[in-house]
């Protein structure tokens, strides 16, 4: 009775097993003066301790997130601290937030680590139900040779019907700019829209997704050494 208790309550708590993982993740958490915010929308302690270790034993260069928040933050203290040559583009939709997540960083002195572009979502053209990035704005500001060999999905919002396919729409940009030997990493991957993009990032890469939990995919692209927690 008490086993078939706690499957059913694994199954339905994805917060689970977070103990290691932040207290791995204790000192990057707590090494700013500033209190970081985390909440039901953030990025699992797990999580983040999979794309720091990717980060540091896959030496990976160029760190590509949709979707700024906590993940930007600790990523930018990780490179300080451990002195990696690497650097953090961060997509975000909302003005306000990046602007938050930039004051941050300038206050932190972690401005050299990381750069962050404001990009509004529109309706797309070629998916029903998804607001895309402008990628446009970022095509105009970022080095067409940038090639990205981490790479984390949790932007644009995708949780409203109307925009459940949203996250879809970063798939052909994914394509043209990952790197030979990458990794990416999908939030919320139990979902429709992120179910789709799961699939067609694994076909265009030929690669099987692991899934770290039901919420959280992984696929690796080329030679690596095991980052999972």
């Amino acid at each position: 009775m008490n086993f078939l208790f706690y499957k059913v309550l694994g199954k339905l708590f994805n917060f689970r097993n977070e103990e290691v993982p932040s207290f791995l993740l204790h000192e990057l958490v707590h090494q700013g003066e500033n209190f970081l915010p985390f909440t039901t929308s953030s990025l699992k302690f797990r999580a983040l301790a999979c794309i720091c270790n990717d980060l540091v034993v896959n030496q990976r260069k160029n760190y590509l997130e949709f979707g700024a928040g906590l993940s930007t933050i600790l990523i930018a203290r990780l490179i300080k601290k451990n002195g990696l040559e690497a650097h953090v583009y961060s997509l975000e939709e909302d003005k306000g937030w990046i602007e938050y997540i930039q004051h941050i960083i300038d206050i932190e002195g972690l401005t050299q680590f990381v750069t962050l572009f404001h990009l509004p979502t529109h309706p797309s053209s070629s998916l029903s139900q998804a607001y895309i990035y402008d990628f446009e704005i970022l095509k105009s500001q970022l080095d067409p040779s940038t090639h990205f060999d981490i790479i984390l999905v949790d932007g644009p919002a995708a949780w409203e019907k109307h925009k459940v396919n949203s996250r879809l729409g970063n798939a052909q940009f994914i394509a043209n700019a990952i790197a030979p030997e990458a990794t990416v990493f999908i939030d919320n991957a139990n979902r429709e829209g992120e179910k789709k993009l799961v699939a067609k990032l694994s076909q265009d890469c030929q690669v099987k997704p692991i899934y770290i939990d039901p919420t959280f995919a992984v696929l690796v692209k080329g030679k690596h050494y095991n980052f999972i927690v």
